[in-house]
C-alpha cells in the first residue's frame, strides 16, 4: 500500500472515529479501510500505466468512495465531497506539471488537515447540541426502598 493510500486511511479512519458515537451506527472503521482499498486499487492501476493521468486515478477512486460512504449514511457529505474535489484539482495541476511532487504531498496534507478540521468542528458542533437536549429534558425520581430511581 502506498503512502498516500496509508494516508487516507488514517484520514478516513479518523473520520470513522469521529462518527462513531452512534450504537448502531455503520462501521465507519470498515468503511473507512474499504475507501483506502478502493483508492489503492486506482493508484496501482496508474503505476501500471492503465490508467494515464493522475486526475483520472483520482476520479476513478472519488465516485466509489463516495458512493460508498453515501451508502452508510455519513452525516458530512459535503465535507467528503469538497475533500475528493480538492484532490482532483491538485491532481489536475500535477498532471499540467504546473506544481512539483512535493508541493503535491504538501497539498494533499494539508487538504487532509482542513477536511478533518471541519470533521472535528461539526462532531464537536453535535456532541454540544446532543448535551443541550440531555440538558433540558426532564428528569423524573422515584423513590423505591432505599433506592432513588432518576430517568
Amino acid at each position: 500500500m502506498t503512502q498516500t493510500a496509508r494516508r487516507i486511511g488514517r484520514s478516513f479512519l479518523l473520520i470513522a472515529l469521529l462518527a462513531a458515537g452512534c450504537a448502531l451506527a455503520p462501521d465507519w472503521a470498515a468503511i473507512g479501510q474499504q475507501a483506502a482499498s478502493l483508492r489503492a486499487g486506482c493508484e496501482s492501476q496508474f503505476a501500471s500505466g492503465i490508467i494515464k493521468t493522475h486526475l483520472a486515478a483520482e476520479r476513478c477512486a472519488n465516485g466509489p468512495i463516495l458512493d460508498l460512504y453515501g451508502k452508510a449514511g455519513w452525516p458530512d457529505m459535503d465535507v467528503l465531497n469538497a475533500y475528493l474535489a480538492k484532490r482532483e484539482a491538485i491532481a489536475a495541476q500535477w498532471d499540467r506539471k504546473a506544481i512539483t511532487p512535493e508541493e503535491v504531498r504538501a497539498q494533499l496534507a494539508q487538504a487532509t488537515v482542513d477536511q478533518n478540521s471541519e470533521l472535528q468542528h461539526r462532531a464537536a458542533d453535535r456532541a454540544t447540541s446532543r448535551a443541550a437536549l440531555r440538558a433540558n429534558m426532564p428528569v423524573i425520581c422515584t423513590r423505591t426502598g432505599a433506592s432513588l430511581i432518576c430517568q
